[in-house]
């Protein structure tokens, strides 16, 4: 096996000292991100989320107020959300304002938590509905 020499040596265990360096702080930076985006999410869904405790009859205004806090949240975490899952995190959003069958168009739309339904479909709890969401976009910052 050939000797490496000195400086090349030396310059090998630098590099890989620099990328573990980057990699712990692109980690810590990823794990403070992530408590704060939970942090921003379980605070403004106090009283909703996990038990609908102080479920309003204004569901819809309760939501639209807390909106802007909640897209903040959403798009500060983005960066540290995995590449490959970002789609699904994307989605995870969407499918919190506006549905699984919104239109992007709408930007809020908060019917799949009032209670709605068409004659014939069964009744869905519009509470399971809404802690599902919330959970599917917490499960992105690895706690539910």
């Amino acid at each position: 096996m050939p000797e490496i020499s000195g400086p090349i040596a030396t310059i090998l265990v630098g590099l890989l000292s620099a990328l573990l360096v980057l990699y712990i702080r692109r980690k810590n930076a990823a794990v403070a991100a992530a408590s704060k985006f939970r942090g921003v999410l379980l605070s403004d869904f106090a009283g909703l989320y996990p038990i609908p405790a102080n479920w309003p009859s204004n569901i819809d205004a309760r939501l639209r107020q807390i909106f802007p806090s909640l897209q903040h949240a959403v798009e500060e975490f983005r960066p540290y959300v995995p590449f490959h899952v970002r789609r699904s995190y994307d989605r995870a959003w969407f499918v919190y304002r506006l549905g699984s069958d919104g239109r992007e168009i709408d930007k809020q739309l908060y019917h799949q938590y009032m209670g709605f339904t068409s004659p014939g479909e069964p009744t869905i709890d519009p509470t399971q509905t809404f802690r599902s969401n919330v959970a599917r976009l917490l499960a992105f910052a690895g706690e539910t």
